[in-house]
């Protein structure tokens, strides 16, 4: 299955899919040194070299300085995929140097589940689901 978005950094990167259904901050939402989750669906997850999918940031702008933090201790997401990406997560995705595209469709939220296999090729806006997840999976 593919969906089309829009570039917000550019970049390509393949991975297994971590889909949190809720608005998500950097801040106060993972603990940088380590990848782990704090709150929410998937609290005790590992953010570290998956594709990061949630419908939009919340939240604090020192996101950006926390979501940089986790990208110099290597515990960072290989790409992010919103509905809507605003200001806070633009910054991150370009301090990070994360691929990152939103406004995808089909809504990514409801087709991509946690462990599916994604190809992300954010230049050209686009995400393809190369393997479902055995178990459907979804919000943690």
């Amino acid at each position: 299955m593919i969906l089309d978005g829009h570039k917000v950094f550019g970049g390509s990167t393949e991975g297994e899919a971590l889909v949190i259904d809720e608005p998500f901050s950097f801040f106060g939402g993972i603990v940088p040194e380590t990848g782990i989750l704090t709150g929410g669906p998937c609290a005790g997850q590992n953010i570290q070299d998956k594709i990061l999918v949630f419908p939009r940031g919340k939240g604090s702008t020192l996101a950006p300085y926390v979501a940089y933090r986790g990208m110099r201790a290597g515990t960072g997401p290989k790409a992010i995929l919103c509905n809507e990406v605003d200001g806070v997560v633009a910054m991150v995705s370009i301090i990070t140097r994360t691929p990152t595209v939103d406004r995808l469709s089909p809504d990514p939220i409801l087709t991509i589940r946690s462990g599916d296999q994604l190809r992300v090729d954010a230049d050209a806006g686009r995400v393809e689901i190369t393997a479902r997840a055995r178990e459907a999976t979804r919000g943690g």
